[in-house]
């Protein structure tokens, strides 16, 4: 593919320019919804992300069916996001509200284990090969379970992740390469929280030997895929090499 000229970069960045300007006008609501709620939240999000996702300000949803959903000024979108794949079946979908509504009519939470969870197990244990599971309320949390687990039974304290990832916001995770430096990712993480990790290339199965050398990594924690950064597959025979 050919780089774009300096005339054709203008004219690109013009039209993006003038895309998401029309994109904003032609939602008020949602601009009068985030100038509201900018009195209570933080940049006006329930979590900051949503204030950053796209060039143009964020949309306010009011609901979603299938593979779709509709702003509060009326427009309708079709969702390739699937909310970052945790809406993988749709939205609203008639078996799993039935029973969400059935659990919720129950009663949701006990502290106490439920009986629904033992079939969950064992088929979840049937479908991957892992004899033994418990359950988590977000990635973030079984991230941080599977560190502390991982360096306990290694005696060992680097976590290895590779350029490009997410894996919730723990704080062993959230280091980035920045001119061929370890940094923190995000300001009031712990001092010295770069000494904890270990950043490779995704796809460079010899920086990762070379990082594994030392003997001193807990863990590698990795995607099969890279998502946070397009769509990014393992080359042929690196996931071999790598497990090896």
């Amino acid at each position: 593919m050919s780089h774009l000229t300096g005339i054709e970069a203008d004219r690109l960045e013009r039209l993006s320019a003038a895309e998401n300007d029309r994109f904003e006008a032609e939602r008020p609501v949602s601009r009068a919804r985030l100038e509201r709620a900018r009195h209570t939240m933080p940049r006006g999000v329930p979590s900051s992300w949503m204030d950053d996702l796209y060039e143009h300000p964020p949309v306010w949803i009011t609901h979603g069916v299938g593979a779709r959903f509709w702003d509060v000024d009326g427009h309708e979108y079709v969702d390739f996001y699937v909310a970052d794949l945790s809406a993988f079946c749709g939205h609203g979908p008639p078996p799993v509200v039935a029973a969400v509504a059935e659990r919720m009519r129950l009663g949701n939470q006990f502290l106490q284990p439920g009986e629904d969870a033992i079939p969950v197990a064992e088929h979840l244990a049937e479908r991957y090969g892992m004899p033994k599971w418990q359950f988590t309320l977000s990635a973030t949390q079984a991230n941080t379970e599977v560190i502390r687990i991982a360096r306990n039974a290694t005696e060992r304290q680097v976590v290895l992740v590779f350029e490009g990832k997410y894996h919730g916001h723990v704080d062993a995770t959230m280091v980035v390469l920045e001119d061929g430096r370890l940094v923190p990712e995000y300001d009031g993480l712990p001092g010295g929280i770069e000494k904890q990790t270990r950043v490779v290339p995704w796809n460079d199965a010899d920086a990762l030997e070379r990082a594994l050398a030392p003997g001193d990594v807990a863990l590698v924690l990795t995607e099969p895929a890279i998502t946070n950064s397009g769509f990014l597959l393992p080359q042929p025979g690196s996931t071999r090499r790598c497990a090896a």
